[in-house]
């Protein structure tokens, strides 16, 4: 894994702090998302050395036809369940008591049923908000790790789901990069793997009519800004990291909640929610 990859995890957790303050009503999320992340961390760092025993050499090829590289309901998932029980006894001490009945249904299942539930929530992207956050949370810095061994041209790619696992992005970010001077990304909801988009294009319909695309900014964070769409009525997020360079694009979606209150208010439906099912 290249050092960058490496060293993004640790960064997020710095990146807190900040975030607490400037989003003060989202203090006790961010706390929680500390505990994840960090948890999340300790993962990578101990497969950093491990044969995973994923063949990804069908990548080039899926990618090629338009498919995600990998095919997330045909890894063995059971080998990695040693890292789903450490993260349950985390969640029982930290998490909510909706969390916590979550927690207690998953440690009744025995590992058959676990995985089938996994599949079937892989398969269909569909699943309870306590075992979508679950999932997500344990297999996250899984696909982190793999995905770093899956190369694909940023460019070229342009789909509106991700180009590693399949899932969908839940924002998206504008930095100045090799792909020009205010590229706009895509970064996955579970993988975290990020993309190029176009920058004037609707994640969900692909409408690209400027006058039927809408950016609402709150001016006391005004660096996170709604993309909505007069079309499908949906919306993404977009975090200009131009004007905050240090951003964590999925922690700032995830601090930023109240935008997303203002929006649904509205209206509006986001693409695709983030990990904590915001």
């Amino acid at each position: 894994m290249n050092v960058f990859k490496q060293k993004e995890r640790e960064f997020a957790l710095g990146r807190l702090p900040t975030l607490k303050e400037k989003f003060p009503e989202s203090k006790e999320i961010l706390s929680f998302m500390e505990h994840v992340i960090s948890f999340q961390k300790g993962v990578m760092e101990d497969l950093l050395d491990k044969d995973l025993g994923i063949d990804i050499s069908s990548a080039d090829s899926r990618i090629g036809k338009g498919k995600p590289a990998l095919k997330l309901t045909g890894i063995n998932w059971g080998p990695f369940l040693s890292y789903l029980w450490p993260l349950l006894d985390l969640l029982d001490q930290v998490g909510t008591g909706e969390v916590r009945e979550g927690v207690s249904y998953l440690k009744s299942l025995g590992k058959e049923e676990i995985l089938s539930n996994l599949n079937y929530f892989l398969e269909n992207q569909m699943a309870d908000d306590v075992s979508r956050f679950i999932f997500m949370a344990w297999l996250q810095p899984i696909l982190y790790v793999i995905a770093d061994g899956i190369e694909f041209d940023k460019e070229q790619w342009l789909r509106n789901f991700c180009p590693v696992c399949g899932f969908r992005p839940s924002v998206s970010f504008i930095m100045d990069a090799e792909e020009g001077e205010g590229a706009r990304f895509l970064r996955c909801s579970l993988c975290l793997t990020d993309w190029f988009y176009i920058r004037t294009k609707c994640v969900n319909c692909g409408n690209s009519e400027d006058d039927k695309l809408d950016y609402f900014v709150d001016q006391s964070q005004d660096y996170i800004h709604i993309q909505t769409c007069k079309v499908c009525d949906h919306y993404i997020k977009i975090v200009d990291m131009r004007k905050e360079g240090l951003a964590v694009p999925d922690l700032e979606d995830i601090a930023s909640v109240s935008l997303d209150l203002w929006a649904q208010e509205k209206g509006y439906v986001k693409f695709e929610r983030n990990l904590l099912g915001f």
